[in-house]
């Protein structure tokens, strides 16, 4: 945690810099990240029904991560019960994730049962630095 991240100022590390400042003052450094969610809910037993899908389901998930649509994407573990998309919201639409998921493999296949895109406002994280 003492490594030094981008933004550090004086060469003191971020985290550290953070538990020094007041509430407010970590406030005013706080820049939200608007992005969208595509959730998924998954059938049961998906992990032993996904096996014949889950190379098309990535490629096309990879795919969007090339063209820099999407931050990060996975399933929930333990029980593997669905999963989640962060998508930028500036560069995609509600109506083209929703496509995306329209030709999923695992939506065309059956195992994913219910499915939507939601508003997302990301408030930390690495991912959410510009």
């Amino acid at each position: 945690m003492a490594e030094k991240r981008e933004g550090a100022q004086d060469g003191e590390p971020l985290a550290k810099r953070a538990r020094s400042m007041s509430a407010d003052e970590v406030m005013a450094t706080i820049k939200p990240k608007k992005m969208l969610c595509l959730r998924y809910t998954y059938i049961e037993g998906m992990l032993e029904k996904r096996g014949p899908y889950r190379a098309e389901h990535i490629k096309k998930a990879k795919e969007l991560e090339d063209d820099g649509l999407v931050f990060m994407a996975g399933a929930f573990n333990e029980p593997c019960d669905g999963a989640i998309f962060f998508f930028d919201a500036h560069r995609i639409t509600k109506e083209e994730i929703l496509a995306f998921a329209k030709s999923d493999p695992y939506v065309v296949n059956g195992l994913v049962t219910k499915h939507d895109v939601c508003d997302y406002m990301a408030v930390v994280g690495t991912h959410i630095k510009e």
